[in-house]
């Protein structure tokens, strides 16, 4: 899930394959080199994989529980299992608190859920209520995966504040239970109900207002590039409006040796602005491409002949498997900064540098950048 590179802890693909010991105490490194760019795409090529999804919350809790008997130094699962239930960690349970994310909302159901709803968005000659309808459909999934991920912090009593982290109050106080057919309701913050009707609304009046303009100047490439406008700008909107309270709050931070320090305001900023980064450019090659691609499609002898012969169908599977192949540049967005992100301990607030003794004062400190 790129969320927590302590959950990232695995041996290489042939540590697995090796029962030994050294080779166990590896699988206690991380599998990819997440210092690296190409270390976090193969890591979040693996959290794409959607295989993970058929297993259930029971199986999950099982997972970690050999993950845990393991570090511990209980040698009863090979170095095959622990690999297995490694991965089922890292892709169902969130690394705050351990507990399942609702499967809809995981990285390893984001090409399964948002091909058909970029199919929806790229529908040529869409009416207006399509329009909204699918850019609804795609903000709403967005919203619900913004706050299933979020950092969520201790309190002072060493407890998730999981309510707390959801949404600052901002005058709005309260939460409301949110029915979904993949579970029990969800407790969400009234404020970051407020913040999904926000990114709902960027997405329509900016998705809109390009679909105007470019009939007003009759330009084609306006029109293509709508829906991935609308959703750049949605998904900054939607962003900032989750999880600004968190500018105001902080966020966790860790030590080098895993000791939390506390909430530092200016890991946040980082975090934010980090993951903003990544949430713009994550839709620009399906979404802003694609169109063009479409549009040869269109125009290809061969594919009018396959519409002729097909109906819908062929050429549904066409931009199906187009927008399959560019939903594979998504883990090199979600790639570009450090899951687990760093923070010079020189620049904590000083409380919380404070904390920390001479030699870790001169470090770096981490924080859960969220997803």
């Amino acid at each position: 899930q790129g969320q927590h590179d302590g959950r990232q802890a695995m041996g290489s693909e042939t540590d697995a394959c090796s029962g030994s010991s050294s080779d166990k105490r590896r699988l206690l490194k991380p599998r990819f080199d997440h210092g690296t760019f190409w270390g976090r795409m193969m890591y979040m090529f693996d959290q794409f994989d959607p295989r993970p999804l058929l297993y259930s919350d029971k199986q999950l809790f099982e997972a970690l529980a050999v993950v845990r008997a393991y570090e511990k130094g209980d040698d009863a699962a090979d170095a095959a299992a622990v690999n297995h239930a490694r991965k089922l960690v890292e892709t169902g349970l969130h690394p705050d608190t351990q507990q399942p994310i609702p499967r809809a909302f995981r990285v390893s159901a984001f090409l399964p859920i948002n091909v058909p709803i970029g199919l929806g968005l790229l529908m040529p000659n869409a009416t207006i209520s399509q329009v909204i309808f699918w850019q609804w459909a795609n903000q709403t999934h967005a919203a619900c995966m913004n706050y299933a991920n979020r950092p969520i912090a201790r309190d002072d009593d060493g407890h998730h504040d999981d309510h707390h982290d959801g949404g600052h109050d901002d005058g709005s106080h309260g939460s409301i239970d949110v029915p979904w057919v993949g579970g029990p309701p969800m407790q969400v913050p009234k404020s970051a109900i407020y913040s999904y009707l926000g990114a709902v609304s960027s997405a329509m009046a900016v998705s809109l207002s390009m679909r105007h303009f470019s009939h007003q100047l009759k330009s084609r490439a306006m029109l293509l590039l709508a829906p991935a406008c609308g959703v750049v700008s949605a998904a900054v909107t939607n962003l900032y409006l989750t999880r600004k309270h968190e500018l105001q709050t902080g966020i966790e931070v860790s030590a080098a040796d895993g000791t939390t320090l506390g909430k530092s305001k200016n890991a946040a900023k980082k975090a934010l602005f980090e993951t903003a980064v990544s949430r713009a450019v994550l839709p620009l090659p399906s979404l802003g491409l694609t169109p063009f691609i479409f549009q040869y499609l269109d125009s290809a002898m061969w594919y009018r002949n396959l519409a002729a012969s097909t109906g819908m169908v062929g050429p549904l599977c066409v931009r199906y498997v187009a927008l399959m192949m560019m939903g594979l540049t998504v883990p090199p967005a979600f790639a570009i900064f450090p899951h687990r992100g760093t923070l010079k301990a020189s620049s904590l607030e000083p409380e919380l540098r404070s904390k920390l003794d001479g030699q870790q004062a001169s470090e770096v400190v981490t924080y859960n950048k969220g997803l």
